[in-house]
């Protein structure tokens, strides 16, 4: 899973590079202020990773929410 979010950071970081390129100072600021929590310090490597499932499909939604014994009204 680590390996994933890298290489997902790698790409995320090479699109803020562009982007940074045709925005304003003030939504440069903005969009690093966003990210700055994980733009450029690397993964601690004795820290758990959590994730959070994709529930866009209704069946993947239900499996979750049996799995997490919680019913959605």
């Amino acid at each position: 899973m680590r390996e994933y979010i890298e290489a997902n950071l790698t790409v995320i970081r090479k699109y803020l590079k562009k982007r940074k390129m045709y925005t304003s100072k003030l939504n440069n600021a903005s969009i690093m202020e966003e990210f700055k929590e994980w733009s450029k310090d690397p993964l601690p490597k004795t820290e758990s990773i959590w994730t959070l499932p994709d529930l866009t499909r209704n069946e993947r939604l239900t499996n979750f929410c049996r799995s997490i014994k919680k019913e959605i009204k």
